[in-house]
């Protein structure tokens, strides 16, 4: 009992610090720049909260493990911890910290209970995440792995990082490479393909854009249909999940992207890195 204690006052400052609307939207666009995160200064920018309130929010944040801090030459750089988060989503769904073991969920709670708490944390997760697009509903996202939800957030850093308005299959191209761990990042780097040369080719395509990309990215088409296309391959793999190797296949089913000629501008036979990706999931 002494131990569900302590675990419960943890886990009600880290629930108070994200009770203000400022800290809130902090974490909205820390998630929405994860895993890069912002300087203070673009914190400031965006949402307009005077130095000193900032600060003092930042450090409430950081305290309670909510947000990493860095500096990078006279820079301070702030980003979402999203270990702390799941944590505390843990604690909330299951009442037992991730990983923890010892602690029972609640006896008198009803699966139903149970069930819409989950699913109500789980939309708050997903609204601080940002990659939710209010533009584009994904059906099947719920199921995407922690490496896709990366490699997707890494994409939208890419289009930040080019100054466009849009994510599209190229920028979910180097998103996949920038992941740098999933089966899908693997496989493009076994036949010749890397964040550098990735990004060059894009930057050859795309060329940059005017800067002021939303907060809220929208995707392209091309790239709603490659996502879309993604959750059907994991369906007929037969598998309950998406990962980097199904965004992979979605890139490569839809066909007609910018990553496509991406891949082909870097000389990938497309046909033989499906084949190869398909014998391994089967």
């Amino acid at each position: 009992m002494v131990k569900y204690n302590q675990d419960t006052a943890r886990y009600a400052d880290i629930f108070a610090a994200l009770g203000s609307e400022p800290r809130l939207e902090i974490m909205r666009l820390l998630f929405a720049t994860y895993p890069e995160g912002m300087t203070v200064g673009e914190i400031h920018q965006k949402l307009k909260i005077p130095n000193s309130t900032l600060s003092h929010h930042l450090e409430k944040l950081r305290i309670e493990g909510l947000v990493n801090c860095r500096k990078d030459k006279q820079f301070l750089w702030y980003s979402a911890n999203a270990e702390t988060m799941e944590d505390l989503l843990s604690f909330l769904t299951t009442g037992k910290a991730k990983g923890d073991r010892i602690i029972q969920p609640i006896s008198n709670m009803s699966k139903q209970e149970g069930n819409m708490i989950e699913k109500f944390f789980e939309s708050i997760f997903e609204q601080l995440s940002g990659f939710k697009s209010g533009r584009f509903h994904l059906k099947g996202y719920e199921r995407f792995t922690q490496k896709a939800i990366i490699a997707m957030n890494i994409a939208q850093g890419e289009s930040r990082r080019l100054g466009h308005q849009y994510v599209g299959t190229e920028q979910i191209l180097l998103g996949l490479v920038g992941e740098g761990s999933g089966f899908a990042a693997q496989f493009l780097t076994s036949v010749g393909v890397n964040l550098e040369n990735a990004q060059i080719e894009v930057e050859k395509i795309i060329g940059r854009g005017k800067g002021n990309t939303p907060l809220d990215i929208p995707f392209t088409p091309r790239a709603k249909q490659a996502l879309e296309l993604s959750v059907e391959q994991s369906r007929q793999l037969n598998v309950n999940y998406v990962g980097t190797e199904h965004l992979l296949l979605g890139i490569l089913k839809e066909g007609g992207g910018a990553a496509v000629k991406v891949l082909e501008n870097l000389g990938v036979d497309l046909i033989s890195l499906e084949q190869r990706l398909r014998s391994a999931l089967t």
